[in-house]
C-alpha cells in the first residue's frame, strides 16, 4: 500500500488565520466608527466616551442649532412630564417626536 501524505495548504497554518483574524476585526472596528453617526446606540456611546455634551448636560450633536432645538423641545417635554400634563409613556413618544423633528430641521454635523 503506498503511503499517502497529508499535505497541507499554505492558509491553512496559523499565521494566514491569524491574518485573516486580524483583517476581520479591523473590518468591523471601521464599520463600527463609520457608523457612529448613524446607529443610536453607538452614537449615544461615542458621546458618552468622548465626553461630547452641551450646556444642557445633552450630548452634543456636533451641530448648535441642533442642540439649542433638542435642548428647547426635549425641555418642554420634561417639564410638562413633572407638571403632570402627560405621563411617562407619552413623554417617551413625545422625545421620539421632538427628536426627529429636530434632527430633520437640522441635520447632525460629522
Amino acid at each position: 500500500m503506498a503511503e499517502q501524505r497529508s499535505r497541507q495548504h499554505t492558509l491553512d497554518g496559523p499565521a494566514p488565520r491569524v491574518t485573516a483574524l486580524a483583517i476581520a476585526f479591523a473590518c468591523l472596528l471601521l464599520m463600527t466608527w463609520l457608523g457612529r453617526e448613524n446607529v443610536p446606540v453607538l452614537r449615544s456611546l461615542y458621546q458618552t466616551l468622548t465626553g461630547a455634551e452641551t450646556a444642557g448636560g445633552m450630548p452634543s450633536s456636533g451641530n448648535p442649532e441642533l442642540d439649542a432645538c433638542l435642548e428647547k423641545r426635549l425641555g418642554d417635554v420634561t417639564k410638562m412630564v413633572s407638571e403632570g400634563i402627560v405621563t411617562d409613556t407619552q413623554a417617551a413618544s413625545f422625545k421620539s417626536r421632538a427628536t426627529s423633528y429636530c434632527e430633520t430641521q437640522f441635520p447632525r454635523g460629522n
